[in-house]
């Protein structure tokens, strides 16, 4: 990387778009194009016109759409889009952050996602990465043990303890990604 200091571009869907409270615990230069409600099809329509080259690092959150039953982009299609879309990134480096996952309880859709549903995804998704040697933050694993409390009423969005334990966790990833 030259020496012009590392910027941070959020990119995909409302568990990075709703983060902008706690943007300071990722870095001083984040960048939050994150648009909620998006899927892997949307990502090359975020990054354009970002400029994006090898002294930014991405940090991606894709699945928890995709995998609504009114989306239900296949599993193998989905991972096969993901791979496609990060080998195409001129970035730096690389963070995949994976869906947090549900509160099953609040879910009021019959037929919605489960848990199971968005680990599916989520391996979908590391895979992709591990292509690219990207970064990965299981988030289902690191808000575990706030349990419920990491999604607000609706079971499926974060809360700002969510944020507070997430966010540090992706910021030590993007440490990693800008060290390869």
């Amino acid at each position: 990387m030259s020496g012009r200091s590392v910027r941070i571009v959020l990119l995909g869907d409302s568990h990075l778009d709703y983060a902008d409270d706690h943007l300071a615990l990722l870095g001083d230069r984040v960048l939050n194009a994150a648009v909620g409600g998006a899927s892997v099809d949307d990502l090359p329509g975020q990054a354009r016109g970002l400029d994006l080259g090898p002294d930014d690092v991405v940090v991606l959150s894709v699945g928890t759409n995709d995998a609504a039953p009114w989306k239900q982009v296949p599993i193998a299609e989905f991972g096969r889009r993901a791979s496609e879309w990060l080998r195409a990134l001129p970035v730096g480096g690389c963070v995949v952050m994976t869906t947090p996952g549900v509160d099953e309880a609040r879910l009021v859709g019959f037929g919605d996602r489960t848990n199971q549903v968005m680990r599916d995804y989520a391996g979908a998704l590391c895979a992709a990465a591990a292509e690219v040697a990207a970064e990965v933050v299981d988030a289902q694993a690191v808000l575990a043990p706030l349990g419920s409390r990491a999604y607000v009423d609706d079971g499926v969005h974060l809360t700002d303890d969510a944020y507070r334990l997430l966010l540090p966790v992706v910021a030590e990833a993007v440490g990693r990604a800008r060290s390869v």
